[in-house]
């Protein structure tokens, strides 16, 4: 009996939480100066922003769950999905593929400052009030309103 020809929409059968549909990235220019690092720096220090490099582009990817999508991770609005959305391919399937294939991915402040200090000539200073980076996420260090 010949081998049963899976499909594209069995896997995503699979696929929970519907990795495809929980952020959103978009290409960003490269950053050429201090101000650009500083500003990559403002912008990874918000939750659920990340930032990756892929074949010499930069990247953000932003964490946001679509709001089509149900309990149960099935598209709410399949039938007249957006074109992105339909051209996800199973060859760029983020439930197949092992950590994306990113030359970098910057998870944390942290990391992204790091490989500025290691891979450009800016020094930017971490501020004195935040921990020195572990091996887990960054936290920030909140104020005491008192509370």
């Amino acid at each position: 009996m010949p081998a049963k020809i899976k499909q594209p929409w069995d896997q995503c059968q699979f696929c929970m939480p519907a990795k495809c549909c929980t952020y959103f990235a978009f290409e960003i220019d490269e950053p050429e100066s201090r101000k650009d690092y500083e500003a990559l720096l403002w912008q990874i220090a918000h939750k659920g922003v990340t930032f990756y490099i892929e074949r010499n582009s930069w990247y953000i990817m932003v964490d946001s769950r679509c709001k089509f999508l149900t309990e149960n991770n099935q598209c709410s609005i399949y039938e007249t999905r957006p074109y992105i959305c339909r051209e996800h391919s199973i060859e760029s399937c983020e439930y197949t593929a092992n950590e994306y294939g990113f030359t970098e991915h910057f998870k944390s402040y942290d990391e992204l400052l790091d490989w500025i200090k290691e891979n450009t000539n800016y020094r930017i200073k971490r501020h004195p009030s935040l921990p020195e980076p572990k091996d887990q996420e960054w936290q920030p260090v909140l104020p005491n309103n008192g509370n």
